[in-house]
């Protein structure tokens, strides 16, 4: 078992955690999956498989969300609201269940019914290629792949790089506490000595808030979604900003049929297009 499934475990009662370490997908998990009523899942390989003799209770699943929170519910309630609790080691634990609302906005979640357990593995190396490829070609780059295809990674890592070996100032908008997965303050997650992270704020506001206060030279955002996001994007560019940012999407004839990446495309803000293929090798080229 490797140290970031042992670490993540922590949450689960003894009984729970000693009968997945008896699995063989053990050392290469990368979710543990409660749903009320029915069987623990472990998905690890591509493939989700059930957890002999397990059956998920509501005590469960208030036990691990007590150790989760460090048995302080609601000290955690900023990030349940949204839907997950950060764990040290940067590991997540998303939830579902009743969504409380008040004047239209989530304020808390009630009645958890299923939960997620992500285990955080970084993989550093990864993005060497394309950091090589920003050394010599320094200006905006876009990384897009299908979903799941890695592209969190390999801008965290390629974020590490570029502040610890290129000393550029990058600064990080980590709207859903992703990328450095802070605690307290503390990312979890090796993103650079000349990286900032403003973590929970909107990627449009965050950016301005960064522009403002961090004299970043860089600043990178994972998953743009969002006509704002762009709109923001390309104030930013005018300051001579350069960004960091990954989109949904398999290729550049992908990225040019999405209405959102279309108007992102048109600003020509990007000169440079990392591209993670299908067997997971990562293209660099001019856009």
């Amino acid at each position: 078992m490797t140290d970031e499934v042992r670490q993540a475990l922590r949450i689960c009662p003894l009984a729970v955690r000693e009968a997945i370490e008896r699995t063989p997908l053990c050392g290469s998990l990368e979710e543990v999956r409660f749903r009320c009523g029915t069987s623990i899942r472990l998905y690890a390989n591509r493939k989700e498989t059930e957890l002999p003799h397990s059956t998920v209770t509501k005590e469960l699943l208030q036990d691990i969300l007590s150790a989760a929170t460090e048995h302080s519910v609601y000290a955690a309630q900023s990030t349940i609201r949204q839907g997950f609790i950060t764990l040290a080691g940067g590991h997540r634990l998303g939830l579902c269940g009743m969504a409380v609302e008040k004047d239209g906005e989530v304020t808390t979640l009630r009645d958890i019914s299923s939960m997620n357990l992500r285990i955080a593995r970084q993989h550093l190396g990864c993005a060497d290629s394309a950091a090589d490829y920003l050394w010599t070609h320094p200006r905006s780059a876009l990384i897009i792949g299908a979903p799941a295809s890695g592209k969190t990674t390999l801008l965290r890592d390629l974020i590490r790089i570029i502040s610890d070996r290129f000393l550029w100032r990058v600064s990080v908008v980590d709207e859903r506490m992703e990328l450095a997965c802070c605690l307290d303050g503390m990312p979890q997650l090796r993103l650079g000595a000349h990286t900032d992270v403003l973590s929970g704020i909107c990627k449009q506001r965050g950016i301005e808030m960064l522009l403002r206060t961090m004299n970043p030279q860089w600043i990178a955002l994972d998953e743009i979604t969002a006509e704002a996001d762009v709109e923001a994007i390309v104030r930013a560019s005018y300051c001579g900003i350069r960004f960091l940012v990954t989109a949904h999407a398999v290729g550049r004839e992908d990225l040019h049929h999405r209405p959102v990446y279309q108007k992102l495309m048109q600003a020509q803000i990007f000169e440079n297009l990392i591209t993670i293929l299908p067997n997971r090798q990562v293209r660099t080229e001019g856009m």
